[in-house]
């Protein structure tokens, strides 16, 4: 859960075209026009919308007896949502302080939405970030992300792992950390043969934060036998 990247933009005022079930929700038109409108965000309201049925959901396949994992979108995703991503950086480049100010605001929305994914019994909370790649957003966008705002919001996120639940990181996340040494790895020994998702809830109150594959790729079997377990510096 759930099946789009457009949640979290959309319960901060993103405009989401639902689509059919052939496409998926896109963004009809960006909500916000100019950067300084993104310093004004509401905090977002779990107890209404779209992410409020997401929560739900999650809830009820918990009460069946489902394993559930929800992903929650990155940064740079959820701008995506919201406003023309070129904006942003051009207007990082003039007023790094507001951008950076309009990232706290994120961040301020985003571990809540971690806490409440574990109120609703999610197994895995898998973190991921596709519009705030390397290739998109260069080296130096990259390692502010990576250090000022991914970084702390993982650490906070990590100590919401216990018996019942796991943080999982997308693995050009789990890569970028590992890249800037902001993390360490330990690779976590499985059966060849063993499918990434059984992997996954196996480490479940044995590590706080894995990451290796998309989540998306969970029915696929461990090509080397291992998971990656990540260690964030402090």
């Amino acid at each position: 859960m759930p099946f789009c990247h457009t949640v979290e933009g959309e319960a901060l005022g993103g405009l989401i075209n639902l689509m059919d079930g052939k496409f998926g929700p896109r963004v009809a038109a960006y909500a916000y026009q100019s950067v300084e409108e993104l310093t004004t965000l509401s905090d977002i309201d779990f107890s209404q919308g779209r992410i409020r049925e997401v929560l739900k959901a999650c809830q009820i396949l918990k009460a069946q007896g489902e394993r559930v994992v929800l992903e929650i979108s990155g940064f740079m995703t959820v701008l995506n949502s919201l406003i023309d991503p070129t904006k942003i950086f051009v207007a990082w480049r003039k007023d790094a302080a507001t951008v950076e100010k309009i990232l706290r605001i994120i961040a301020d929305n985003l571990y809540p939405y971690f806490v409440e994914a574990k109120k609703s019994g999610v197994d895995i909370i898998s973190y991921a970030d596709p519009v705030g790649s390397v290739r998109i957003m260069g080296p130096k966008y990259t390692e502010i992300i990576a250090k000022d705002f991914n970084l702390p919001l993982l650490k906070k996120a990590a100590a919401l792992a216990d018996e019942n639940c796991i943080i999982h990181l997308c693995p050009k996340t789990s890569l970028i950390l590992l890249g800037l040494e902001l993390a360490e790895k330990k690779e976590i020994p499985f059966s060849k043969n063993i499918k990434y998702a059984e992997a996954c809830l196996n480490t479940i109150g044995k590590e706080k934060i894995i990451g290796q594959s998309c989540i998306k790729d969970s029915q696929g079997v461990l090509s080397h036998g291992t998971i990656k377990a990540l260690y964030l510096s402090v």
